[in-house]
């Protein structure tokens, strides 16, 4: 592995700022322009989708369904880098608060906490996500209110 110049991990820092904030204000046009047009996803760890390949426009779609009706916080730390010989490999700590847009108590919420490891790969002038797997560390609160759990 070698090292990541500061400009890119800097672009690649702010690129993640955007993917988190598109799910909180649901800006699905801002989330896909974050995205690359093929995108491998892993939910697996949190009793969601199982690994596989899918397009950007179909993760956005499949995100605004699961969450659209909730308020979101999506909060990102511990941001690591390392180039790669298929773009920069990248794994933060996550923080997702989510609550019921008529919230009227605890069950009214649920939320989550872990680790995303991304693949991020240059596309014409910009990087792009081109792979994203969630490690589900813990979730709590009522999972019903979340369209892409499992029961």
């Amino acid at each position: 592995m070698s090292t990541i110049d500061v400009d890119v991990r800097n672009t690649i820092h702010d690129l993640l700022c955007r993917f988190f904030l598109a799910f909180d204000e649901k800006d699905w046009v801002a989330m896909r322009a974050t995205l690359a047009d093929e995108v491998f996803i892993d939910y697996a760890s949190s009793g969601r989708e199982q690994p596989g390949a899918m397009t950007g426009d179909e993760f956005v779609g499949r995100r605004r369904g699961a969450v659209d009706e909730l308020s979101k916080q999506h909060s990102f730390s511990n941001l690591l880098l390392s180039a790669t010989d298929s773009g920069v490999h990248g794994r933060c700590n996550y923080l997702i608060l989510r609550f019921a847009t008529a919230s009227n108590g605890a069950a009214d919420s649920y939320h989550s906490c872990g680790s995303y490891e991304f693949v991020f790969q240059p596309v014409d002038a910009s990087w792009r996500i081109s792979s994203i797997t969630q490690k589900a560390l813990r979730s709590w609160g009522n999972r019903d209110l979340h369209g892409g759990s499992r029961n």
